[in-house]
């Protein structure tokens, strides 16, 4: 290994410095007979690669629920079965177990039509995963559900619940082996949780389960603590099986090079992942108290902003203009603008260049004494590094509703997203055109299908 490669890559795998420095200063010794250091060093690497993979298949589980969420949204049955394992299973509030493809994407296709379905609101988040990677290809996870339904015209509710799902390794392709959601609460929009509190659904005599639920619960008022995957991480047991690992035999200096050169390629990629889910959340946090200059400082010197049909406004001084069509940056008294981004679907390009990321909107938006508002839509934003920073390059939001407080959903009439300033106008149009609930619109996804690749 080259000394320039070796301090380059000290940075990134801390762990292995003694033992490459080692070796480094013995090289010729150690390329010629079996030593203790060499031993040592294979098998730090081996670790080190087994951390690696860890660290990747939750990112990739991650992903894989979170697009299994967009496809449910808008009644995508089949792609969303598509994620599941042949014999995976799913078990959804009381309803009992689906088993097999098959019989899910029967079950899935009981729920409506399928595809984006005009009066119809399913935003079904997936929050707060906790993922545990086994030995032998398998995982757990556990997320949050947090869903808002409506039919219009007819009903408006919120719901949610937790996921305890397990995952399997597949010819090298995560799927989903079982899908349980436990309902917490149900509640119509109009009287919600403080008035009435819907039970838990039971098995359909039209499509009937394989199997009875797994367990008996009740929703809330009731307390019931769906079971937890893990142990509490701190005075819990901690046990073998909470780290995946490879086995790698290195039989020269070579290839323990090669192998390290590989390692800080999949770390360099983990990073940029983490980088840019933490750059898309620190937007959020300047969007919700009308920090332009700071929003706008994160925006490459060419990027653009797209949101609510407003036209595209170009470059970073554009990025700042377009800020203003939300508020005076100094003017935060008596105004409430609550923006989280949930759900992120992200990939990076294999040169770490580059990314691209699917992710929720959801505000709590008004004024004091005024009118409170609701806001969900999706990003399709593409973020690149440039000097090895990571900036946004494009950021694009296509809302799904904007509802006031006191109506909901249900009878929320078909309205076209703000649309374009004249006082303030954009450099270029729409790139594209949609309309918001009560109609229906998919926003193009920047991925195909993890499992089917379609």
């Amino acid at each position: 290994m080259h000394i320039a490669n070796f301090t380059a890559l000290i940075t990134r795998l801390p762990l292995i410095v003694v033992t490459v420095f080692l070796t480094l200063v013995h090289a010729s010794v150690l390329a010629q007979q079996p030593s203790p250091e060499l031993e040592q060093m294979a098998a730090e690497i081996a670790q080190l690669q087994a951390d690696i993979a860890n660290m990747e298949a939750e990112n990739t589980i991650e992903n894989l629920q979170g697009i299994f969420g967009f496809y449910i949204d808008k009644n995508q049955w089949s792609q969303a079965a598509d994620l599941f394992a042949d014999d995976g299973t799913v078990e959804i509030s009381g309803e009992g177990v689906y088993v097999g493809k098959a019989h899910i994407t029967q079950y899935f296709e009981s729920k409506g039509s399928a595809g984006p379905q005009p009066g119809i609101l399913n935003e079904h988040m997936q929050l707060q995963p906790v993922i545990t990677v086994y030995t032998g290809g398998t995982a757990k996870g556990r997320w949050h559900h947090f869903s808002q339904e409506a039919v219009a015209g007819v009903s408006h509710h919120w719901g949610t619940g937790i996921y305890e799902n397990e995952y399997v390794l597949q010819n090298g392709v995560w799927k989903i082996s079982k899908l349980h959601l436990y309902s917490s609460m149900r509640t119509p929009y109009d009287a919600g949780w403080g008035v009435t509190a819907l039970p838990v659904t039971t098995p359909s005599a039209t499509l009937p389960p394989d199997l009875p639920p797994t367990i008996v619960y009740e929703n809330y008022p009731a307390v019931f603590v769906p079971p937890f995957h893990y142990e509490n991480p701190v005075t819990g047991a901690v046990t073998s099986t909470d780290i995946a690992t490879e086995t790698q035999q290195f039989n020269t200096l070579d290839a323990m090079e090669l192998a390290l050169v590989n390692a800080q390629t999949r770390v360099g990629l983990l990073t940029d992942a983490d980088a840019v889910e933490r750059l898309h959340t620190i937007y959020g946090y300047y969007l919700a108290h009308n920090q332009w200059d700071e929003l706008a400082g994160i925006f490459t010197e060419d990027g653009s902003i797209e949101i609510a049909l407003r036209g595209i406004y170009l470059g970073r001084a554009g990025v700042r203009r377009n800020l203003d069509l939300y508020g005076v940056q100094s003017e935060l008294e008596g105004t409430l603008h609550n923006h989280m981004q949930y759900q992120p679907v992200i990939h990076i390009a294999a040169d770490g260049q580059s990314a691209l990321m699917r992710s929720r909107a959801f505000s709590m938006m008004g004024n004091y004494e005024g009118v409170g508002r609701w806001m969900g839509g999706i990003y399709e934003n593409k973020f690149v590094k440039r000097d090895g920073i990571w900036q946004i390059e494009k950021d694009q939001v296509i809302n799904t509703y904007f509802a006031v407080y006191d109506e909901g959903w249900k009878d929320l009439a078909l309205r076209p997203a703000p649309g374009i300033n004249a006082a303030n106008p954009p450099d270029a149009p729409p790139s594209v055109y949609f309309e918001m609930y009560p109609s229906a619109y998919l926003p193009a996804y920047h991925y195909k299908n993890p499992v089917t690749g379609l």
